[in-house]
């Protein structure tokens, strides 16, 4: 079969989307993932490509970028190929992927990063192998019914963490310049706190890029951003986004290093269970990464029960002419 590959066109964001939301564990929609692009620098090359049959049908989809949530990679690019079923078998992947390929080696990066879920890894292994990519890490995702979990120790853990001195504030009743500057610098060092492969590096997004993302992205539920504090100091965070199928996610869960063990985690994600539930959201979906045993096991203390392995791979680039 003939298919035509080309650069997805505005209008058919919403098809192209769905199409990769049927084979990943992260969710976008057209408003969210139009959001996503305004926070790259206007220079950073993109690709975003689609792959329609004689007859206009969608049948596979590509992308590549070099950032994520403002956040430029280091030496690397991530990408992501999907195939309708019906038309798997046919070259099209190989196709996608060499696209994609093509796009990280004229970026000059070192590494090439893409995924896929564990229940699809037997068809997808082959073509990934063949083209040098290697298992990086894993995710194992959760999903929790708000309003099955029970609460009732919440108000009790909450007041003796402010005991301690660690106080528990939803982020909207705080919000302003210093609180901003506070959120960016706890959840930077979050981020680079969590597990992740020692060559795995990237920048810090800038500050304004960094705020934009959790006060104007579509899909965050700023009432559910509930943060800990000790004295003016944001010590941790945690926070859902909403999801195109009507569920949530979990946005960053994260506490300082210097501030755990002391239940901080536990607390605020029972305030954003206890948010979850009484807005009638019906499921919360979470991810970790595979090995991070501590946050794994609070995940299963509040309900949430194990559900797709997300699988990372990673290639090292070949030069440009090899490609």
């Amino acid at each position: 079969m003939t298919f035509s590959i080309r650069p997805v066109e505005t209008e058919e964001l919403k098809p192209w989307l769905d199409l990769a939301n049927h084979h990943r564990h992260w969710q976008e929609d057209v408003p969210g993932f139009r959001f996503e692009e305004t926070l790259r620098p206007p220079d950073e090359p993109a690709l975003r490509l689609g792959a329609w049959t004689a007859e206009g049908e969608l049948a596979g989809m590509a992308e590549a970028a070099l950032s994520e949530d403002g956040a430029p990679f280091t030496d690397r690019a991530r990408g992501f190929v999907a195939v309708a079923a019906a038309y798997r078998r046919q070259g099209l992947g190989s196709r996608l992927a060499a696209d994609v390929d093509r796009f990280a080696a004229t970026a000059g990066v070192r590494w090439l990063e893409t995924e896929t879920l564990e229940r699809e890894l037997a068809a997808s292994l082959p073509l990934l192998r063949k083209r040098g990519f290697t298992e990086l890490e894993r995710y194992q995702t959760s999903r929790q019914q708000p309003a099955a979990v029970n609460l009732s120790t919440l108000d009790e853990l909450r007041r003796r963490l402010g005991d301690g001195g660690i106080e528990t504030v939803a982020l909207p009743q705080i919000d302003g310049e210093r609180t901003r500057q506070e959120l960016y610098r706890c959840n930077t060092v979050i981020w680079r706190d969590m597990p992740h492969e020692a060559h795995v590096e990237w920048q810090d997004p800038p500050f304004e890029t960094f705020t934009r993302s959790i006060y104007q992205r579509p899909a965050v539920l700023l009432d559910s951003f509930f943060v800990a504090r000790d004295r003016e100091h944001i010590v941790g965070l945690s926070y859902l986004l909403r999801r195109p199928d009507g569920d949530a996610e979990v946005g960053d869960t994260g506490v300082l290093s210097s501030h755990r063990r002391r239940g901080i985690a536990r607390v605020l994600k029972m305030l954003v269970t206890r948010y979850a539930a009484q807005q009638g959201i019906p499921v919360v979906h979470t991810d970790n990464r595979a090995d991070n045993a501590g946050m794994l096991a609070l995940n299963r203390e509040l309900g949430f029960q194990p559900g797709e392995v997300v699988v990372i791979m990673e290639k090292t680039m070949a030069s440009p002419a090899a490609i």
